[in-house]
């Protein structure tokens, strides 16, 4: 796909997930990401639920990417602004650039929230009988995976402002 493949943004976001300081895979954040949005999905499924209008969460969504892409802007220019400045250190500089990361996951991950919802909305494929159900836990699946991305874009970017801002190690 060259030039708009996305898999660098996926495999950069994955590996955020780490211990700061062993460097190895944090179980525990993988568990949030991946595993509690699919069990809520899977209720979802299994309860029946139907979304039988996806407009509302549609324009939620897509604003929302909105805001971070803007955020991203913000990162970027942040980041690029801080290599001659002696009282920002490495490890600053790595915790921009997983929240620029992340954010940039977040968006795609709206993005693709979108379109998904924009099809089986069109389709009317969510709105009735068990496929519906299903396709309706995999957006709850999606949209609490985008919200928790989000979360964890906001708890770094707090991060950031608290070492670099408020000089808070």
């Amino acid at each position: 796909m060259g030039k708009s493949a996305l898999w660098n943004i996926v495999a950069n976001h994955f590996a955020t997930l780490r211990n700061d300081i062993s460097g190895k895979p944090k179980f525990g954040d993988f568990f949030i990401q991946i595993c509690v949005p699919i069990l809520f999905g899977v209720a979802a499924s299994c309860l029946g639920i139907h979304l039988s209008d996806v407009s509302l969460v549609v324009e939620g969504v897509t604003i929302v990417s909105g805001l971070l892409f803007s955020m991203s802007v913000f990162l970027f220019q942040l980041r690029i602004s801080i290599p001659g400045d002696k009282r920002i250190t490495s490890s600053d500089i790595t915790l921009i650039d997983e929240c620029m990361i992340n954010a940039l996951w977040a968006i795609t991950c709206g993005l693709a929230l979108a379109l998904y919802l924009i099809i089986c909305g069109a389709a009317g494929w969510t709105a009735q009988g068990i496929v519906g159900a299903i396709l309706t836990g995999v957006a709850v699946t999606l949209a609490l995976h985008f919200l928790l991305v989000i979360a964890m874009c906001l708890k770094r970017l707090w991060r950031a402002y608290e070492r670099i801002a408020m000089h808070r190690q």
